[in-house]
């Protein structure tokens, strides 16, 4: 019984300590991890994020930390390995964690043990851009215009999405390129500008950026429906190729092991970050979804994600490094 009476004792004094530990946090900034450069598409909403949950928050300090590289590997690792005390936060899509796990031979962390969902943000998807001077006008122009190059044609990727949707497209038309590595989408985006490549996929408010600028064309995207923003676009569904299975779905996530009171704080602030009309006005135009969702929701999203994913790496025998 002194036993029984000790566990107890021990465990009520874990939980009022949480409770207090909750009730100071946050006293330092909070870092977010993101796993591409400033300036990039997924930058920009990262940072509107930032601001945002300091408001809701009422003060507290948001921190974007930029870790590009690996198509967002070296940022989930560094959440991954970070003290699970609610200051270390990722910023990363279901393409980043189940992709990345399906379509590399080897990643440095396992995402359904070492991060833990704290609440879905938003939703996107990518856009197939070619030269603003391409003699493709859409699609189908495109694979017309590929098969006229031969194997001298290329295509660039710095993303999961980006590869897998590229290898959706060419093995579905039937089309032998070249894939060129980037470590950024602005460097593939630079290139395919230069007349370097022949197209590229990028996610959406930085595709539609570029082509503002000039620098590209967009043709069509990759999402489940047309983007309302841009519904002269048609899907590549639509077209034949499923890409849709590799849309981005954008949430927090935790290092496993932050105390549940954290958690439930930090999910609160997004519930009323992702609910709130700034983040409808500000994603909608760039074509881009707010999704409310909580720990659950997430988990499911993740299970689903892995299922897709698998069948992605499969169906185009996709293999990286």
């Amino acid at each position: 019984m002194k036993a029984i009476a000790s566990i107890v004792a021990a465990a009520a004094l874990v939980s009022m300590g949480h409770g207090a530990l909750a009730q100071t946090y946050p006293d330092r900034p909070i870092r977010i991890v993101l796993g591409f450069a400033a300036g990039s598409g997924a930058d920009i909403p990262a940072r509107f994020y930032a601001e945002e949950l300091r408001k809701i928050s009422g003060g507290a300090t948001f921190i974007i930390d930029n870790r590009p590289g690996a198509s967002g590997n070296l940022s989930v690792e560094a959440a991954a390995k970070a003290k699970p005390d609610g200051y270390t936060l990722l910023l990363a899509s279901t393409a980043t964690t189940a992709g990345n796990t399906a379509l590399y031979k080897d990643v440095p962390f396992n995402v359904l043990k070492d991060l833990t969902p704290v609440a879905a943000l938003h939703e996107n998807g990518f856009a197939l851009a070619v030269h603003p001077n391409s003699p493709a006008r859409d699609v189908a122009g495109l694979t017309a215009f590929i098969k006229t190059k031969g194997q001298k044609a290329t295509y660039g990727w710095a993303t999961t999405v980006a590869l897998a949707s590229s290898v959706i497209y060419t093995t579905g038309a039937g089309l032998p390129m070249t894939a060129v590595p980037y470590k950024i989408t602005p460097q593939s985006i630079a290139d395919l500008a230069g007349g370097d490549i022949d197209f590229a996929f990028a996610d959406v408010p930085f595709a539609v950026g570029q082509e503002k600028a000039g620098r590209v064309r967009l043709i069509a995207v990759t999402t489940e429906k047309r983007v309302p923003s841009l519904p002269h676009l048609p899907t590549m569904n639509e077209l034949g190729y499923r890409t849709s299975d590799t849309t981005a779905l954008w949430a927090l996530w935790a290092p496993s092991g932050v105390p549940q009171p954290i958690l439930d704080r930090l999910a609160g602030w997004a519930k009323t970050l992702s609910e709130s009309q700034a983040v409808k006005d500000f994603l909608e135009p760039q074509g881009a979804t707010p999704v409310v969702g909580d720990t659950a929701f997430m988990r499911k999203k993740l299970d689903e994600a892995m299922v897709s994913w698998r069948k992605v790496q499969q169906d185009g025998n996709i293999s990286m490094q």
